[in-house]
């Protein structure tokens, strides 16, 4: 026996007949039309609601007429009102992927130029201060008041030395020249790149270079020595690198860029400490748009994006 199709909602027969079972009675269903509103579901037509959907879809019709084998029409789509925005005109949002036309990518051995720099008010007012301050004890100590004195630190990264006396300067002094970095939850010294996930035990490394101690003077002791780290993050518009540096000093700090790669340079704590950074960008930027601003606690880059779409990483990996 040929089977056919009912296209009432919820048919009773499961959607199939037999036209010789066809009658005005023959189909229970619903002739509304579904809602699903605050968590509920019902029909339109007898609203028996349920937060179920298994239930709702096993609620009996609500009223009873013939069979319907007529398909009903494909829903026309309505054009946007006038007043709606075409989507080309919308502001674009950040994508996963890189955009179908892909435009070339510079070389990142061509010149670098410096970024624009805004130095936070804040900044100004803690350089300041500290200015005076030195100079109001070179004042009341005199002209010596710089001399090395015993307990004197070495400034060398992760040398724990002290000046105690002349013989001082004869004991070796084991350091890391490189800078620390901190990437994807991995810490180390880009002298040596041995890494750790342990904090404590990255401050412990043994220097891996043997060389002569540098001495810090009063002034420069008077400035806590820390260790530097930096991050980053990104938005549709613009990648942003933050240097966590307290009391950056803007006029012995560099960050030079071209569209591809940056150089970066801070000299913070008064300048006993410094940070260098070289990478290689996974995206484009544009350099007239991008700029450094220094703060209190740290120097912000804020590099706008040549093409608006998610970088999967900072640095840049060439394709096999």
């Amino acid at each position: 026996m040929t089977q056919i199709s009912c296209y009432n909602k919820s048919c009773s027969k499961g959607g199939k007949y037999a036209e010789s079972e066809n009658s005005p009675d023959a189909c229970q269903h619903h002739p509304g039309a579904p809602v699903f509103h605050e968590g509920y579901k019902y029909w339109s037509c007898c609203t028996k609601k349920t937060s179920d959907f298994t239930e709702f879809l096993n609620t009996p019709g609500c009223a009873k007429a013939a069979h319907n084998p007529v398909k009903p029409p494909e829903p026309v789509k309505k054009p946007p009102p006038p007043d709606v925005v075409p989507d080309d005109d919308q502001p674009k949002l950040m994508t996963n992927s890189a955009p179908d036309i892909i435009l070339d990518r510079p070389s990142s051995d061509l010149p670098k130029t410096d970024l624009k720099v805004i130095i936070a008010g804040s900044l100004k007012t803690e350089l300041e201060m500290r200015k005076k301050k030195m100079e109001a004890e070179s004042a009341e100590n005199g002209d010596n008041t710089d001399e090395i004195k015993v307990g004197a630190p070495c400034k060398h990264n992760a040398c724990d030395a002290k000046y105690m006396n002349e013989e001082s300067n004869n004991k070796p002094c084991l350091f890391h020249p490189g800078a620390p970095v901190f990437h994807e939850g991995y810490k180390f010294w880009s002298c040596c790149k041995k890494r750790t996930s342990d904090f404590d035990e990255f401050l412990k490394q043994v220097g891996c270079e043997t060389g002569r101690h540098e001495w810090m003077r009063p002034s420069e002791i008077s400035q806590k020595k820390s260790t530097c780290r930096y991050d980053w993050h990104q938005t549709g518009k613009y990648t942003t690198i933050t240097i966590y540096s307290k009391v950056p000093n803007p006029e012995k700090c560099v960050v030079k860029v071209n569209q591809t790669s940056i150089s970066i340079f801070v000299a913070f704590n008064g300048g006993v400490d410094t940070f260098e950074l070289d990478v290689v960008l996974d995206g484009v930027i544009v350099p007239e748009e991008s700029s450094v601003e220094y703060m209190k606690t740290k120097a912000e880059i804020k590099m706008r994006k040549r093409d608006a779409f998610r970088w999967a990483k900072l640095e840049y990996t060439p394709e096999k």
